[in-house]
């Protein structure tokens, strides 16, 4: 199939650029559109043109370059793409011809590079720019971070701290919808609404395009004395560390290349994307966008999800029962909210409330359509009135008994063929399936879905779908696509694991870090070599920010069904009422949220606690390979389906730092397979 075709509409070439899906710049599409523009170039010489028009099909122009022969391809292989990519582009860029993109839908990445090498971009309302690349670890490798700030400047004129321009575009990875994107010259003209996109961009071709003043950015002759200015903004996307190194490899590039002539800025551009994304760092971030693509879909020969349109959520007064309850109902579910003690049904609207409080500051929102939204909250005190969801997540406190009370009463009245979940962090459908099915539930219909804390946060975007050997591929299907349509990322876990896969990982980690802490080193030592290198948050800060109780909990059941975990830290505390931020005390002790730091009795706690202090190394190799060793069980036992989706699941349930991979890619690069 071409890839490419061309028509003549007088003297204009309108070539159309279509694979049958989204469109990617592959290296075949690299080498047709050179063997076009050679054509094109044959064309006028013997007929003159006025110009080349080039666009998309359904979707746009296409979402950018072609990732997998990226992360596929070795050093050389990348170094002929890219030098095949500028030959093009530069034929293009300074031919005779003017060529216009026509953008109407999505031009991303190397696709948006390709617009840039255009004379002139036009866009329809509803389009899509932007440079996504950073977020793979990688930059833009095909001249973008040298034309995009030939265009719009290294940094807004209007607001150099906060405004839009090109170190934004490139180093913070967002797309910006047409109208956005015309305000800092990313494109030169909107196809105004209902006017024929085609028709607009010949008179644009033919009118506007030769009026355009061209002239660079100003502070491009000044772009080293803007490093620090920009430098924070980078600092603050990784963290304060200084991996991963593409935001600051593209800040250098983009810096250096101001001042020089395009074509040796490209070739600057060249070989430092090339160094980026051959790198650990490079293919991991590739790795993960594959990945993260793959579990949104369900083999094609699965089961077809089925219809929802009520959602239950028992415990929609407690914190997380309440954040599913709200996300259901912002996807556009009816909710019926139910409350175990009649007491507490008030707090559930108040929680919701809270929960819009943001989006009415912003005006995103008023308060009548926040009361219309929480009006249409059915608050239920009995669980009889839970029968005609066509999905139930039942969200209370990790009990055992307290949550088989529960699955006995539901059992009994639950419709046929209707979902019920679990958002038990540690307790599998296998479990607590043998409640519902007690009380006449059909075990079927059953599995777990285990939200992260705080599930209403778009960044908390893992739901572990566990399903048991009776779950039915329909009632996968359908929890699976409950969880896209709230906005989250499902991942599909056997059962067989308590704590399924990062929670386990996660015990098996913490107890690692206890076992330093035994020795001698201070929590705040191991908190801080963790957070320095690998997660947002050290495991003991970790475990008062979810809540020591929920952790203690946690290895109650690993205990009860595994053992192996001996008397960790966390039911101490417990037992002290110490259960974390909630409560202003835990492993450390806070004021308005914020740690103080260390309790003074956590070390009495741990009689006969040694006086070593270990290095920063040690400390992460040695709890890193704790979390290494108990994933790659977890996934030869099928809990985990991959080795790629365990990885993604501590990259989008804990904050694992993408770049270093996951536990198992980073223990790969450290030769501990």
């Amino acid at each position: 199939m071409k890839l490419f075709s061309y028509e003549l509409r007088g003297d204009i070439a309108h070539v159309n650029f279509d694979s049958g899906s989204m469109n990617t710049l592959s290296r075949a599409a690299i080498a047709e559109l050179g063997q076009l523009v050679k054509e094109l170039e044959q064309l006028h010489a013997d007929t003159p043109l006025a110009g080349v028009i080039l666009k998309g099909n359904r979707y746009g122009l296409g979402a950018g370059a072609d990732i997998g022969e990226l992360k596929n391809s070795s050093r050389e292989q990348l170094e002929e793409l890219i030098d095949a990519g500028h030959e093009t582009f530069y034929r293009i860029e300074e031919g005779e011809v003017p060529w216009v993109a026509l953008i109407d839908g999505y031009a991303l990445g190397g696709i948006y590079e390709l617009a840039l090498a255009c004379d002139g971009i036009v866009a329809t309302g509803k389009s899509t720019l932007g440079f996504p690349e950073i977020k793979l670890n990688i930059f833009p490798g095909l001249g973008g971070t040298q034309r995009m700030p030939r265009r719009s400047g290294l940094v807004n004129a209007d607001d150099p701290v906060s405004g839009a321009a090109g170190f934004t575009a490139v180093l913070q990875g967002g797309n910006f919808k047409a109208p956005a994107a015309a305000a800092i010259n990313m494109i030169d003209a909107l196809v105004p609404e209902g006017e024929d996109a085609d028709s607009f961009a010949d008179k644009f071709l033919r009118e506007i395009l030769p009026t355009l003043d061209r002239s660079l950015p100003a502070d491009l002759a000044d772009a080293e004395s803007l490093r620090e200015l920009v430098l924070p903004t980078v600092q603050r996307a990784t963290g304060g560390r200084s991996d991963p190194r593409a935001p600051y490899v593209a800040l250098d590039v983009m810096i250096k290349g101001a001042s020089l002539p395009l074509r040796e800025a490209n070739r600057l551009e060249r070989d430092a994307f090339i160094e980026v994304a051959s790198s650990a760092q490079g293919k991991a971030g590739m790795r993960f966008f594959f990945t993260q693509q793959a579990v949104q879909k369900l083999p094609r020969d699965f089961a077809t999800a089925a219809k929802i349109t009520r959602v239950g959520v028992d415990g929609a007064d407690g914190f997380m029962g309440n954040a599913i309850a709200w996300l259901a109902l912002e996807a556009g579910y009816e909710v019926v909210a139910h409350v175990p003690l009649p007491e507490f049904a008030d707090s559930v609207a108040d929680k919701l409330r809270a929960k819009y409080a943001r989006l009415v500051k912003k005006g995103r929102l008023d308060e009548k359509q926040v009361e219309e939204k929480i009006a249409s909250v059915t608050v239920a005190t009995s669980v009889a009135q839970l029968a005609d969801c066509e999905l139930v997540v039942e969200a209370r406190m990790e009990n055992r008994e307290v949550k088989a009370e529960f699955y006995r009463e539901l059992g009994a009245v639950m419709k046929a063929g209707a979902v019920v979940a679990s958002n038990s962090s540690s307790m599998g459908p296998g479990m607590l399936g043998e409640f519902f099915t007690g009380g006449g539930g059909d075990a079927s219909c059953f599995v777990n879905l285990h939200f992260f804390s705080p599930a209403e946060n778009p960044r908390m975007q893992l739901v572990e779908l566990v399903r048991s050997a009776a779950s039915s591929d329909e009632s996968v299907a359908t929890a699976h696509s409950f969880v896209k349509k709230i906005g989250k990322t499902p991942v599909v876990l056997g059962d067989g694991s308590a704590g399924f896969l990062v929670n386990a990982g996660l015990a098996a980690y913490m107890l690692a870090a206890e076992q330093i802490y035994h020795e001698g080193t201070p929590a705040a030592d191991i908190d801080a070599a963790m957070k320095a290198s690998v997660f947002p948050m050290g495991p003991f800060e970790l475990g008062d920010m979810a809540g020591v109780d929920v952790t203690a909990g946690m290895m109650d059941t690993i205990a009860d069904q595994e053992g192996g975990v001996g008397q960790p830290l966390v039911w101490a505390l417990r037992d002290a009422g110490r259960n974390g931020v909630k409560v202003g005390a835990g492993f450390y002790n806070y004021s308005d949220g914020a740690a103080t730091g260390e309790w003074e009795e956590l070390a009495a706690l741990v009689p006969g606690r040694g006086d070593r202090v270990a290095a920063a190394d040690e400390i992460v190799e040695r709890c890193m390979k704790a979390l290494h060793a108990k994933v790659r069980e977890l996934v030869g036992v099928g809990v985990a389906p991959d080795e790629k989706q365990a990885d993604l699941c501590f990259v989008l349930g804990l904050g694992f730092a993408m770049h270093l991979g996951g536990p198992l890619f980073y223990g790969e690069q450290e030769g501990w397979n």
